[in-house]
């Protein structure tokens, strides 16, 4: 080739490259799916049951219908309050015994007992290695509970460690959480962690705003009360301050701590991402209702992803607001982690899809790509859906997020 057309094509080159999205170094522009198999048991068509997600086929359709959304990343429930969804040597949620008076029934409607701990094969490690199979990032979703709005998700290790109960401040214990003031309680977690790492996972995804009802002010454990008296000198408060509130968020802090050395001593790169509701850059709302201290797990480096489950935005000014609270967030992290922003078809505690229609009359399908470009022009490094239930995200829905995630979105920028 001539040097001067050498030259010509090269400069033709270098300009497409700078033009184009598509051809530009970086990490996939992430969706990350929250995926409760259980939510798709009762689902019927024709008078017939769609999916049986104790077997490989059935939860094989769940991840299909969740593909549509163009999801890259797949965030597996693993547990359902405390008790685990797959054959865990740890803790189990079915038991042969005779029926323990201390749990009562689901008061949902009655699919018998949908046995994930006994399923074969296990249902984590086959969906974790179907993921793989597809192209999709394996992760799990492990909500911040040990309880799920009823008795009988209470967990066997919380049922048998009646010590290491929660306590609220005039000193009844609640069976709902087991103390991380307690070194038993991270240990048992922690093994936790460890049949996940063995299943395959590549993302733990831990979910603040499940928290079973538990917040600060049941964390008045004897712990927790001496190392107050020692740190301060002084009696607990009667009730939840913000003082007592960031002293308890030191020991969730520690349970972070621990939960990233111990996914760095699997030898694999496992990210760890948090979900963090009602969260702007100033508000302590986290801190104070959940433990939750974000912005010192950021400063510290022991995340990788901060995803915004929601943000309280002004019903006024719908996605002026949500654009202004998410470059507050987007600042304050100034890129020492990922930050996904929420496609969130769940309404619980507001802020939701449905209360964007609420607010603007606008389709679903409209404010999902709304939020997905928006989420894109800010810098963000992906999306968040919470959760992919069967038809929450419509099927427009489904595909225009898709389009999204394979045209304009297919690739984060390097340069924003």
């Amino acid at each position: 080739m001539k040097p001067a057309r050498q030259f010509i094509v090269t400069a033709v080159i270098v300009l497409l490259a700078s033009v184009c999205p598509a051809q530009e170094e970086g990490r996939r522009f992430e969706i990350a799916a929250w995926v409760d198999h259980f939510d798709f048991v009762g689902v019927r068509g024709d008078g017939e049951l769609l999916f049986d997600t104790e077997t490989v086929e059935g939860c094989r359709g769940v991840l299909d219908h969740v593909q549509e959304t163009g999801a890259t990343t797949i965030l597996w429930r693993n547990c359902a309050g405390g008790n685990m969804r797959y054959q865990s040597a740890v803790e189990s949620g079915h038991h042969p015994e005779i029926l323990d008076k201390r749990r009562i029934c689901d008061i949902r409607p009655l699919y018998g007992w949908v046995r994930y701990a006994e399923a074969e094969p296990d249902v984590v490690r086959s969906m974790m290695a179907e993921c793989e199979d597809r192209g999709l990032a394996p992760g799990i979703h492990w909500p911040f509970e040990e309880t799920h709005g009823a008795i009988w998700t209470i967990s066997r290790f919380n049922l048998e460690h009646p010590q290491l109960w929660s306590r609220t401040a005039d000193g009844h214990p609640w069976w709902g959480r087991c103390s991380l003031a307690h070194d038993e309680t991270v240990a048992h977690k922690m093994e936790l962690v460890d049949e996940l790492i063995d299943r395959g996972m590549e993302t733990l995804f831990i979910d603040f705003y499940r928290s079973g009802g538990w917040g600060p002010s049941y964390e008045f454990t004897p712990p927790v009360i001496a190392a107050w008296r020692e740190r301060f000198g002084e009696e607990p408060p009667a009730q939840t301050t913000d003082r007592w509130a960031e002293h308890v968020a030191g020991y969730v802090t520690d349970w972070v701590r621990n939960l990233r050395e111990r996914l760095d001593a699997s030898g694999r790169e496992i990210d760890l991402m948090v979900g963090i509701p009602n969260i702007t850059a100033d508000s302590d709302w986290a801190m104070v209702s959940r433990g939750a201290d974000w912005r010192t797990w950021v400063d510290e480096g022991l995340i990788d992803t901060l995803v915004i489950s929601f943000m309280p935005w002004d019903e006024e000014l719908p996605f002026e607001s949500t654009r202004e609270i998410g470059r507050g967030i987007m600042d304050a992290v100034d890129g020492r982690c990922r930050v996904l922003w929420p496609v969130r078809a769940y309404d619980f505690g507001g802020y939701g899809m449905p209360s964007y229609a609420e607010a603007t009359g606008l389709s679903q399908e409209e404010i999902a790509e709304r939020l997905m470009l928006m989420a894109w022009e800010e810098g963000a490094d992906g999306i968040s859906l919470e959760c992919v239930d069967y038809g929450n995200y419509r099927e427009k829905t489904r595909r225009r997020m898709s389009e999204l995630a394979n045209g304009r979105c297919r690739w984060v920028r390097g340069e924003r």
